[in-house]
């Protein structure tokens, strides 16, 4: 049985999309299954049909357990490891207080490298201890951590493969090179991505991987979906105004440009309404306009406390934001929405 070793930071639970994709990928690994060349036609939320044309891989998986108790993310064939390395330290905490000013209100990038340079150490030691007891296999990394896992994969003998999720390697270069350009096989989701990198690095093998999402595990069956949606553009129905919604928008991926582009649309078409599906960390940061509303994409219910305390200076926005988070992004979580915003308005 070929074997899949897998060594992040981040997996279950997920930091973000990253690692959503890639538990995506492992699990159709660790279970008999196509491949490209096989599979089915992809649609979202919809059952495909059983096409098992390969065997399954043993993986294996090493990631910190910082960010809290595994959920159900990985399927239960994966043999996941946990550890008690954490995430953030003293230098990471530095980097963020002293965050640049304005703009993209990136962590200070001195204190940036100084905690990664610690972490890959560190994670390096932690993954050649776990790689003396898995046996041989292909490795696979990805985004802060993949400096350190690429060293103990070089150190075992073991042939690796990069995936470059985000910038981490364009701010710092030195420090990714020697697990980018020392991979047997880089991969990116995009061919455009992947010219950047080559850009940057020497390459050895590189792939485009488009990204996989279980839309039905996460929004449910697509019959629900479908209903969801009839019934907030039936509330809406009476409401004619043009709507645009951005999807994605992050403190350090795109800000800047809807500072400039949101207060310039408010003039030109002063009766458009702009909705931004954002992040919990990009509210305080983006500008305010009269018909701005905010989607805010809640993981879980015990992010609502934070949000309450960024929110409560905008009550304006909290409103709008609690509805239709409530009414479209997370349905599982609509109770504690409303006990919150009842807080917010008696405040």
């Amino acid at each position: 049985m070929r074997r899949l070793l897998v060594a992040v930071r981040d997996l279950d639970p997920p930091g973000g999309g990253a690692e959503r994709s890639l538990a995506a990928l492992i699990n159709g690994l660790a279970r008999p299954g196509p491949v490209a060349s096989t599979a089915p036609e992809f649609l979202p939320a919809v059952p495909a049909e059983t096409v098992d044309t390969h065997d399954a891989w043993e993986v294996r998986a090493l990631s910190s357990k910082s960010r809290g108790a595994a959920t159900d993310l990985l399927d239960e064939a994966v043999k996941a490891e946990r550890l008690a390395l954490p995430i953030e330290g003293p230098w990471s905490r530095a980097a963020w207080v002293l965050r640049q000013r304005g703009g993209s209100r990136r962590p200070r990038h001195w204190a940036h490298r100084r905690h990664l340079v610690q972490r890959n150490k560190q994670f390096a030691t932690e993954v050649g201890q776990w790689l003396s007891s898995t046996g041989p296999g292909i490795g696979l990394t990805q985004l802060d951590w993949a400096a350190g896992a690429a060293s103990a994969f070089k150190a075992a003998g073991v042939p690796w493969m990069v995936f470059v999720r985000d910038e981490i390697v364009f701010r710092f270069p030195s420090l990714y090179r020697p697990a980018i350009e020392g991979a047997a096989l880089v991969c990116a989701a995009g061919e455009g991505l992947l010219s950047q990198i080559e850009g940057t690095f020497s390459l050895r093998g590189k792939v485009n991987v488009p990204l996989p999402i279980d839309f039905g595990g996460r929004f449910g069956p697509l019959e629900d979906v479908k209903a969801r949606v009839a019934t907030a553009r039936r509330e809406k129905q009476d409401d004619a105004r043009p709507r645009i919604t951005v999807v994605g928008v992050t403190p350090e991926k795109g800000l800047a440009t809807y500072h400039r582009l949101l207060p310039r649309m408010a003039e030109v078409w002063p009766e458009v309404e702009v909705e931004l599906v954002l992040r919990l960390g990009a509210l305080g940061a983006v500008g305010r306009l009269d018909r701005l509303v905010l989607l805010l994409h809640l993981e879980d219910a015990a992010e609502l406390g934070l949000l309450v305390q960024r929110v409560l200076h905008q009550p304006p926005l909290l409103l709008e934001l609690l509805g239709d988070a409530a009414a479209v992004l997370v349905p599982n979580v609509n109770e504690e929405v409303d006990r919150v915003a009842g807080v917010v308005k008696t405040a």
